[in-house]
């Protein structure tokens, strides 16, 4: 996502104002605080600003890879137990050794998804600004 913002060349004031626009609520403070931290951001927040700095026809590839990320990131800790993070305890035993690696496959989709976009994007800018 911050590759994405970086590419839009957009400010957070800008995103925010775009996405009341839009019908959405997307504060700064909430951009500034998503695109610093290492979590995953809640399905409404990818949605809006997908449709402000990408464009509508990439908001469900965004937020299919969000959910693949959700998916192979949390697993139920056992039976009556609340959802937890899987941890690669290193045993396996029990699926979390597969399910962190599940993670890390769709953490490395989501970057090649980022950079094919950015640089479909970059293309096309670059391909306008030769041909006008």
């Amino acid at each position: 996502m911050r590759a994405l913002k970086a590419w839009s060349g957009l400010t957070y004031r800008e995103i925010a104002a775009r996405a009341h626009q839009n019908g959405d609520t997307l504060p700064p403070s909430t951009l500034a605080t998503v695109l610093g931290r290492a979590t995953l951001p809640r399905e409404d927040v990818v949605r809006a600003f997908v449709r402000v700095c990408g464009g509508e026809d990439e908001t469900e590839a965004w937020l299919r890879a969000r959910s693949g990320i959700a998916r192979a990131a949390w697993t139920l800790a056992g039976p009556g137990r609340a959802p937890g993070p899987a941890l690669d305890d290193g045993e396996g035993a029990d699926g979390r050794h597969e399910r962190a690696g599940a993670a890390v496959m769709a953490v490395i989709a989501v970057a090649c998804l980022t950079s094919w976009w950015c640089g479909k994007r970059l293309g096309s800018r670059d391909t306008q600004r030769l041909h006008g």
